[in-house]
């Protein structure tokens, strides 16, 4: 089966509620399964080695709400993707402190 066959289905499973497609900013698609009872998460992603890690967080759903509310927005969908170095690669980086404008 060829890849663009394999993108196909998950395209429709996708468009049936199955599974969801995840931007990662990696140009590249990646797709979840959806779990039942809406369980939602975001992803941590590290440039240096591509690990990618799920996490939920509570109080950043309530903060969404709270921007999406207090601007009178119904929000359907959202992606959370914070980008940075995981542990085992930041002791590879130089300390990277920036310094206050």
């Amino acid at each position: 089966m060829g890849i663009a066959s394999v993108y196909r289905a998950l395209e429709g499973l996708d468009g049936l509620g199955l599974v969801q497609r995840v931007d990662l900013g990696d140009g590249s698609a990646r797709f979840e399964p959806s779990l039942p009872g809406g369980d939602h998460h975001h992803h941590l992603v590290c440039d240096d080695c591509g690990k990618v890690e799920p996490f939920e967080d509570p109080t950043l759903e309530a903060a969404i709400e709270r921007v999406a509310d207090g601007r009178g927005y119904a929000v359907a969908a959202h992606d959370v993707v914070l980008r940075g170095a995981c542990e085992d690669c930041r002791p590879n980086r130089q300390d990277e402190v920036v310094a206050p404008a």
